[in-house]
């Protein structure tokens, strides 16, 4: 599938869907173009499939062990 992308230079151009995550990864792209209308980086939600490192506390096994006591 196509994506349509604008570059911070303003140029727009079509995309495999494969390449977009590179693309916001690397900031190469201030806009793409979803069904509902156009997505900005920076401001609008954006899922990413690439996940970093979580550097917060970890909770969930705190709720478990929590849970399991009770």
């Amino acid at each position: 599938m196509l994506v349509r992308v604008r570059y911070k230079d303003g140029r727009i151009d079509l995309v495999p869907s494969q390449k977009l995550e590179e693309l916001i990864v690397m900031s190469e792209i201030e806009q793409f173009e979803r069904s509902a209308g156009w997505v900005t980086l920076g401001e609008d939600p954006v899922r990413s499939t690439i996940r970093g490192v979580y550097a917060g506390t970890e909770r969930r096994a705190d709720q478990l062990r929590l849970k399991n006591n009770l």
